[in-house]
């Protein structure tokens, strides 16, 4: 897509590593990792061979960390992107689509989509969508900005994207999600570039009501 081509990447995200630093993906995998079966009370997904997709893959930053652990897919509209993630996660399969084109051949253990819904036009098509490709009892994980409260009005302020079509409240979001799935966790998010190289990222449960972003687990029931 024209929108998200080279000049779209440089201009909100820089390098690669900008707005992931590892702390943030290892944090983000861990919410994987640490997911417990509700029936065994034991590590259920850790396991090699388990099918995990990222939705908006961007330069693969997070898949190239989750490689060890996953059979790894990563999509994103973005011609630009993907060629620079196919260099750099070296063992997960991409393709070049968005949640309305994709047509995978398998069903996923986890879907995450960090910072993607809030570009999408049809938001319960795109959740049902991810619904059907993920297998029962299947992990979604969802980052979305928010434009309520304090720091989400101050985000909303700062916000530049004109990609952001979607500023909805937690709560809005949150709605959207429990009409689909069940509810596992919830956090909050602040988040902010400090400098060029150094990346604000704080994330705790208590932070759900005052972030400019959210973060969701959810499970496919």
């Amino acid at each position: 897509m024209k929108q998200f081509d080279r000049a779209y990447f440089l201009k909100h995200y820089q390098s690669a590593a900008d707005k992931n630093p590892s702390q943030k993906i290892k944090l983000y995998l861990s919410l994987i990792r640490n997911n417990i079966s509700e029936n065994h009370k034991r590590p259920v997904l850790a396991t090699q061979g388990r099918a995990l997709l990222d939705i908006g893959c961007g330069y693969g930053r997070f898949l190239k960390e989750a490689e060890g652990e996953f059979e790894t897919f990563g999509i994103d509209p973005s011609v630009f992107a993907i060629s620079k993630a196919r260099k750099y996660a070296l063992n997960t399969k991409f393709e070049i689509a968005a949640i309305s084109s994709y047509k995978p051949k398998k069903r996923f253990n986890v879907i995450t989509a960090f910072d993607i819904l809030e570009h999408t036009n049809d938001l319960l098509g795109s959740l049902q969508n991810i619904k059907n490709w993920l297998k029962p009892g299947g992990i979604l994980i969802v980052v979305v900005p928010v434009y309520d409260g304090i720091f989400g009005t101050i985000g909303g302020w700062l916000d530049k994207d004109v990609t952001h079509i979607q500023k909805l409240s937690r709560w809005d979001w949150l709605k959207l999600f429990e009409n689909k799935f069940k509810i596992v966790q919830k956090q909050g998010i602040i988040r902010y570039s400090l400098t060029d190289k150094i990346y604000l990222h704080l994330m705790l449960p208590w932070l759900f009501q005052w972030g400019q972003a959210i973060l969701v687990k959810m499970k496919k029931i």
